[in-house]
């Protein structure tokens, strides 16, 4: 699973954006964040929220390579909520930047207050810590964070969010600010 990911890790993030551990609207300067040949100040006005939205300004090589962005804007050419541009290094960092704030791994994160909750039968905790430390590091010091999920697990955590549960699991994703519809958006019944 690669661009699912992002929404799957953003669950821990969002709970704790909502117990206010982490201030989606800190910029990286406040947790410190930088990265191999460093970032501009520029580039670290932008905030959490920028990262989890692609909207950071920051055009920095991401450990593991992506064809999205591999055309994309020069560093230094947009300034944060200026534009929007998919770039895998913003989702790395988002993921960095939680377990510097939070001193938890993602992934026991999302084990710990996401799958068992739930009820995921298929999550291998071990197996996401071990694949979790890939990516060229000489490139961007933020791992990849590759996700495994089963297509049962998969639908499951589907499956809840659609349906916007009651009892624990709809109180858990409703928590992470996932359910949350723009306005203007239209809702669908299922």
């Amino acid at each position: 699973m690669a661009s699912v990911r992002k929404s799957v890790l953003s669950m821990p993030l969002g709970q704790r954006a909502r117990n206010r551990t982490i201030d989606l609207d800190a910029t990286l300067i406040s947790p410190g964040v930088d990265d191999v040949e460093g970032l501009t100040d520029v580039e670290r006005a932008a905030t959490v929220r920028d990262l989890m939205t692609a909207r950071s300004g920051v055009y920095h090589p991401a450990s593991t390579f992506s064809g999205i962005t591999a055309d994309g804007p020069e560093r230094g050419e947009h300034r944060a909520r200026e534009y929007f541009w998919y770039n895998n290094w913003n989702f790395k960092v988002a993921g960095g930047t939680f377990e510097q704030l939070t001193s938890k791994n993602s992934y026991a994160a999302f084990d710990s207050q996401m799958a068992r909750p739930i009820g995921l039968q298929d999550l291998e905790l071990a197996e996401h810590l071990e694949a979790g430390q890939s990516g060229n590091r000489e490139r961007s010091m933020f791992p990849a964070y590759p996700f495994c999920l089963s297509p049962r697990d998969m639908a499951h955590i589907g499956f809840l969010m659609l349906r916007r549960v009651a009892g624990t699991a709809g109180k858990l994703f409703r928590a992470t600010g996932c359910l949350k519809v723009p306005p203007g958006s239209r809702r669908t019944r299922l």
